[in-house]
C-alpha cells in the first residue's frame, strides 16, 4: 500500500517519525507522500524525504495561510512573490512530486476568500510551469472550487482531491477531468457518505491516504492516526467495491505511480 497523504513531520509525532514509518512498513505500507502546507512544513517535508528512500514530498501553501501570498483583496504581495519563488526552488528537488496542499477552505475561513483564490491561482500556475500535479484541499467549498479551477485552467498533470468529501457532481467532475480522489479513514465512519462516492467512482481513480495524524479509521477514532492503519481503509474500500484487497492495493498503487511519477523504489 501507498499512503498518498500523510504529515509525518507534525508535532503530534514528536521525534517518533522513524518509529511511525517502521510500524507502517511492517503493516505493508511501501511508500509515503508527506505533504507540506506552508513554507516551514514544505522544507521539513523535503528534509524528511531526503532522509527516507520511501518518503516523497509536496510543497505548497494551504488556504488557511493564503495571506502568506496575497493581501485581503486578493493581490499577490511582494513577500508573496518571494515565497512563491522559494516554493518553486523547493519544487525542483527530485523528491518533490507535487504542489500542495492547496485549495479553498470556506469552513474555517482562516484567510479572506479573495486571498484564498489568489493563492490557489498562483500555485496552479506554478504547478503548470513546473509540470507537477497538485494536491487539493477542499472544505465546504466544492462548487466554487471546481468552478474556479475550470475557470483558471486545469493543471496539465491534474492531481488529487485529498480527503474527498464531495457529492456525486464532484465525483463526476473529477472523473471527467482525470483527477484522483483521496480516500482515508472517513470511509470507515458509520454516518459517512463516502462509501457511496467510492462506489460511484470505482477503483482506478482512487488513492488511499491516512492524513495522519488526523482522521483515524475505525476502531481508532479519537486517537492519533498512523499510516500503519492504512490497511483498514484498504479493506473498507475493497468491501465497498466487492474486490479483493490485493487487487485494490495493486490498482491504487498503480494510480499513485502514474500520477506522481516517483522513483522506481515504489513501482508496484
Amino acid at each position: 500500500m501507498i499512503d498518498s497523504h500523510v504529515h509525518l513531520n507534525r508535532h503530534e509525532f514528536g521525534d517518533e517519525a522513524g518509529e511511525v514509518v517502521a510500524r507502517a512498513r511492517a503493516a505493508g505500507v511501501t511508500a509515503f507522500l508527506n505533504v507540506g502546507y506552508d513554507l516551514q512544513t514544505s522544507r521539513a517535508s523535503l528534509a524528511l524525504a531526503e532522509q527516507y528512500a520511501d518518503v516523497w514530498a509536496t510543497v505548497g501553501i494551504h488556504p488557511h495561510d493564503a495571506l502568506l501570498l496575497a493581501d485581503e483583496e486578493g493581490r499577490l504581495t511582494d513577500d508573496g512573490r518571494r515565497r512563491l519563488e522559494e516554493l518553486e526552488a523547493l519544487s525542483r528537488h527530485p523528491k518533490v512530486v507535487a504542489i500542495g496542499e492547496i485549495g479553498l477552505d470556506f469552513f474555517r475561513d482562516l484567510s479572506p476568500r479573495p486571498a484564498q483564490h489568489a493563492a490557489l491561482a498562483a500555485q496552479l500556475e506554478l504547478a503548470a510551469r513546473r509540470d507537477l500535479p497538485v494536491v487539493f484541499h477542499v472544505r465546504d467549498a466544492w462548487e466554487p472550487m471546481l468552478a474556479f479551477v475550470d475557470q483558471v485552467g486545469l493543471p496539465p498533470r491534474r492531481g488529487v482531491l485529498h480527503a474527498f468529501s464531495g457529492d456525486n457532481r464532484a465525483v463526476d467532475w473529477a472523473l471527467e477531468r482525470g483527477f484522483r480522489l483521496g480516500i482515508g479513514g472517513v470511509v470507515t465512519y458509520r454516518q459517512s457518505t463516502l462509501p457511496g462516492m467510492v462506489a460511484r467512482a470505482g477503483c482506478d481513480p482512487l488513492l488511499l491516504e491516512t492524513d495522519a495524524p488526523w482522521l483515524p479509521p475505525v476502531p481508532h477514532r479519537g486517537q492519533r492516526n498512523e499510516p500503519a492503519w492504512l490497511g483498514l481503509v484498504l479493506d473498507t474500500v475493497a468491501g465497498i467495491l466487492q474486490m479483493e484487497p490485493g487487487e485494490v492495493e495493486r490498482r491504487t498503487d498503480a494510480s499513485f505511480t502514474a500520477l506522481f511519477r516517483p522513483g522506481k523504489a515504489i513501482t508496484p
